[in-house]
Parts: structure tokens; C-alpha cells; sequence
């Protein structure tokens, strides 16, 4: 099995950050439609989503 280097840290480093921006972006980008969404199930249901969200 290979040894990581400072190179490969840093690449994998960069992109777990990139893969984190990429979901949070998603979240911000949808998060109206989500909550709109979970408003047409149920009273009930939707309460609890939306404590989630």
C-alpha cells in the first residue's frame, strides 16, 4: 500500500471541502421548494421536517 504525501493530503483536503461547498450550496439553492414541498403533506409531518430543516 502507497504512503500518502503532503500532495495527495492537501488534493484530498480540497476536495472534501469542494464536495461540502457543492452540498451547502444544494441546500441553500432548494430550501424554499423543500419546506414547500413537506407543507403540502401533512400537519403533522410536516412539523416534523420541519424541525429538520
Amino acid at each position: 500500500m502507497s504512503e500518502l504525501t503532503i500532495e495527495q493530503i492537501i488534493k484530498l483536503i480540497l476536495g472534501v471541502l469542494v464536495v461540502i461547498a457543492v452540498i451547502i450550496g444544494l441546500y441553500f439553492i432548494f430550501k424554499e421548494k423543500i419546506i414547500e414541498f413537506f407543507n403540502g403533506i401533512s400537519p403533522g409531518i410536516s412539523e416534523l421536517w420541519r424541525g429538520f430543516l
